[in-house]
């Protein structure tokens, strides 16, 4: 056993212990060390440090520690550590980690075996920081040493400190190359502990683990794939990934059925929509490319055509050379999918896509979807110029006569047993009616149902299209890449002119394998037997020169025999029965597909043309709403100064008569006054007459005059609160005309009018009075007839003197003052009705003032959003362009799946 080993278990004393020795080891190194001490130059130590050694076994630390501090020759660093480890089975872990960091020495397995200690005591302390420190500083000092990334790897996994924990093991595997820290790593990565963590972060541990074991590599590269596709950091992963895939040395013989499988899903993943182009641009090409280096027999059609399909979308994106390879791999791959399953599903996911965009795949175009994965019906288009019989053929085998519509539409004309029409838009499908009045858009078609035996014998559809000479000349060519095929229908009295020859040559060349047969009719204009064989003949040698494949049937709609519908029915039959019709209808869907995403970008551009339109209507409605809303304030304002001017003029009426007519009345009272009067009491009789006199005047004059002129002010107010109403529903009639919907209805509140005349009767039937001191006042003359009264009320003499007095004095006397007094009080209630009319009027036109305000708010509200709409469009295209141009990268694949299928893998 090595020296420093012995040091490690504190065994050195058994050097001193011969073989066969049966007395105890202190008896032993006891008889030692007085040998050794008997020497002239004794050294004592070596004996001492393996003394304390014993002590140390047998927990006597004290007495370890008192032999290990007097040694002070080679051993004595080992000899601390020893006192460290004495101090810290006592407990004494404070002067334990002191002595441990006191040590001094060149020996790693010493520096190691402190460093382990140190770890041990940090754990029991809980010092988690400087334990991870001292683990670290191990690990990074001799990780070869028996334990240490073992300790390492425990304390790590026990603390949950995995980032510490992955480096571990990072940094093992990279030095050890070792499956087992590989495997490890796997293990952290499958646990979801390496999520938080840069993807170059494992570069060099990759790179290390493919020279080891290619099949590791394969399965850590799927954990590391499998852990990072739900984070932020995936694309990186797969930047970083493809980037060092691309430069390791393949070889011809290794599967990756792993990789090759979870490409294929990343592929689906990244073109589902959630991604936009200039992200996936700097990794697509590297996946496709890294994809087809390794991509197996099951996944081989997927990434060959995933590669051609992303070539053609984006040329230059990916090399010549793969491109060639991918070809290659198309040709040899297994032809397995489909086609329709997959054109069906493609076409779903636009539809659900446009769904969540609020826009709508077109009506018409998922009409044509529908109808061509109907294998067991024909549609066959039929053609021709005006005037060449082609409606009069098509109504020929209908039983009943077609409704009378719009030349320049296409109309499908189908069997069914009750009579239908109905309008496919872009937008829906609409039923027609006799009594309905629907104009079709230019860009709708028409559907006929009715009862054919012909057609449901034959399982025929007729698209029957505008003359090629006339309105809508152009519909036959939209519908070509829709139709099983064409039926041209020629006249008799001119078949096959140059013109027709044209369009007929255009057709051939839009959609090249397209079946196109000829039907001759107004044949029933030829009257010679030999004649209309002639022609025929002519005329099909005409045909042939052109469409050398073409048949051509003479026919009259005159013919009404079974034998002749036979033979139209064997005609049809024989040059319209397509070799393989599926994979003929699959095309004519691809077409409907990439149809369906360009009119998506086309809705775009309209959408924002529909924004842009929107804010200028609102913002023209917002302007005009606010010049209406000054316009009613003008009005509020008009009206209430109108009313309460008007109601003060009346008033004022009241007033003046009031304050003319009681001077009036009081002294007229002067003829209650009479020469027996007792003068005593006079002044309060008079008194109390002149109040009753008051009295009587408001209740038969006042009150009825106010009743009176109130009435008048209420209706004439109501005259003038009518024709604002009116002003106000002219304005909201013109807002609502305007812009085609009922934006506002300014409704006022006229049952103030009821208020009114509620407060009117009230006041003008209770008129309050309270009877006045008049002659009970202190005025100097009054004060003088009241005691002259009672002086000389009891000398007759006096009387007749008294009563002139008071006569003339009652007949002279100023009473404005009671006057006023008496006409403020009755005035009273009159005034705080005039003054509550402003408020009166502001609530009649409360409801318009809070209709306009709503809307003006409203129309402020849709701009600023309509606003923020057109902008995100403006800004961010991509967010709406990217998934079409997704979907038209699926629809790409999908054709190259096709042409591969097609040319039996010879592409």
């Amino acid at each position: 056993m090595k020296p420093e080993d012995q040091f490690v278990q504190k065994s050195y004393y058994e050097t001193f212990i011969k073989e066969g020795e049966e007395r105890h080891p202190l008896e032993v190194l006891g008889e030692a060390f007085e040998k050794e001490n008997a020497l002239e130059n004794a050294d004592l130590s070596y004996i001492r440090f393996a003394q304390g050694e014993i002590y140390f076994h047998y927990k006597d630390y004290e007495a370890a520690v008192f032999k290990w501090e007097s040694i002070h020759n080679d051993f004595e660093p080992w000899a601390q550590k020893n006192m460290g480890d004495a101090y810290f089975e006592l407990g004494l872990t404070s002067m334990a980690e002191e002595i441990y960091k006191s040590v001094q020495t060149d020996s790693m397995v010493l520096k190691t075996e402190i460093a382990l200690q140190l770890i041990s005591l940090y754990m029991e302390e809980q010092k988690h920081e400087q334990a991870v420190q001292t683990i670290k500083q191990a690990v990074a000092m001799n990780p070869d040493y028996p334990n240490v990334t073992k300790i390492a790897r425990a304390y790590f996994e026990k603390n949950e400190d995995w980032m510490n924990a992955v480096e571990l093991a990072v940094n093992e595997s990279i030095r050890t190359e070792s499956l087992f820290w590989f495997q490890v790593l796997k293990s952290y990565i499958e646990n979801g502990h390496t999520k938080t963590i840069a993807p170059d972060y494992f570069r060099d541990a990759l790179s290390v683990l493919y020279k080891v074991d290619q099949i590791q590599f394969e399965q850590l590269a799927v954990a590391f794939w499998r852990s990072y596709e739900t984070e932020g950091v995936y694309l990186g992963w797969l930047r970083e990934f493809n980037g060092l895939f691309a430069g390791l040395e393949l070889h011809s013989l290794e599967t990756w059925h792993e990789l090759s499988a979870i490409y294929g899903e990343t592929y689906l993943s990244l073109i589902s929509g959630s991604y936009l182009l200039e992200q996936l641009a700097p990794v697509m090409p590297g996946i496709l490319t890294n994809w087809l280096r390794i991509t197996d027999q099951a996944h081989a059609l997927q990434a060959s055509t995933a590669v051609l399909a992303w070539g053609d979308l984006f040329p230059g994106s990916i090399g010549p050379q793969q491109i060639a390879d991918a070809e290659t791999i198309l040709n040899h791959a297994e032809q397995t999918l489909d086609q329709l399953e997959y054109a069906l599903r493609l076409f779903d996911s636009i539809m659900q896509w446009a769904k969540r965009n609020g826009l709508s795949v077109s009506t018409r175009l998922k009409w044509m979807a529908r109808e061509l994965i109907d294998f067991d019906v024909q549609h066959i288009l039929v053609a021709g110029m005006n005037g060449s019989g082609k409606t009069a053929f098509i109504q020929s085998v209908l039983a009943d006569p077609l409704p009378e519509r719009p030349t320049q539409f296409v109309m499908a004309v189908r069997h069914d047993d009750e009579h239908a029409l109905s309008v496919i838009s872009d937008k829906g499908i609409s039923p027609v009616t006799e009594e309905d009045n629907v104009a079709p858009e230019p860009g709708d078609m028409l559907e006929w149902r009715g009862p054919s035996r012909f057609l449901e014998e034959n399982a025929l559809i007729f698209i029957d299209t505008p003359g090629l000479n006339g309105p809508g000349r152009g519909k036959a060519y939209e519908y070509l890449r829709f139709v099983d095929g064409v039926l041209f229908v020629l006249n008799a009295n001119d078949p096959l002119t140059d013109k027709e020859a044209d369009m007929l040559l255009k057709m051939k060349e839009q959609v090249p394998g397209l079946a196109i047969h000829f039907l001759l009719s107004k044949m029933d204009m030829i009257y010679s037997k030999q004649e209309a064989a002639d022609l025929v003949e002519e005329t099909v040698q005409k045909v042939k020169t052109i469409f050398p494949q073409a048949n051509l049937h003479p026919y009259t709609s005159n013919y009404a025999s079974r034998e002749a519908g036979l033979d139209l029915a064997r005609f049809f039959r024989q040059n319209f029965k397509p070799e393989n019709l599926e994979e003929s209808r699959i095309d004519k869907l691809s077409h409907c597909i990439r149809e369906s995403i360009a009119d998506l970008l086309k809705q775009r551009l309209q959408n924002e043309q529909h924004l842009a339109e929107s804010i200028n209507r609102h913002e023209d409605l917002y302007a005009k709403l606010n010049g209406a809303a000054n316009q009613l304030q003008d009005v509020i304002h008009e009206q209430t100064e109108l009313v309460r001017s008007s109601y003060h003029s009346m008033t004022q009426k009241i007033r003046d008569e009031l304050q003319s007519r009681i001077p009036e009345i009081l002294r007229k009272s002067a003829d209650f006054i009479k020469p027996d009067s007792d003068f005593r009491k006079i002044h309060l009789e008079l008194n109390e007459e002149m109040n009753k006199r008051i009295r009587h005047f408001l209740q038969t004059t006042i009150s009825p005059k106010y009743e009176e002129l109130v009435a008048e002010w209420i209706e004439a107010s109501e005259g003038e609160l009518q024709q604002s109403q009116d002003y106000l529903d002219e304005m909201a009639e013109g807002f609502n005309k305007l812009y085609g919907e009922e934006i506002l209805v300014l409704a006022c509140d006229f049952k103030i009018m009821e208020d009114w005349r509620r407060d009117a009767d009230r006041m003008a039937n209770g008129i309050p009075f309270e009877p006045v001191n008049i002659l009970l006042r202190h005025t100097p003359q009054q004060v003088l007839l009241k005691s002259a009264g009672k002086l000389f009320g009891v000398l007759s003499q006096n009387k007749t003197m008294l009563y002139n007095r008071y006569k003339k004095f009652i007949e002279s006397e100023d009473y404005t003052e009671i006057a006023n007094l008496v006409t403020n009080k009755v005035m009273l209630q009159f005034e705080l009705f005039e003054q509550g009319l402003e408020r009166d009027v502001r609530l009649f036109f409360k409801n318009p003032e809070t209709v306009l305000r709503e809307t003006i708010a409203e129309t402020e509200a849709a701009i600023a959003e309509t606003k923020e709409m057109l902008e995100n469009m403006k800004e961010n295209p991509e967010v709406y362009q990217d998934p079409l141009k997704l979907f038209e990268l699926k629809l790409r694949q999908f054709e190259w799946m096709q042409l591969g299928q097609k040319t039996g893998g010879k592409v």
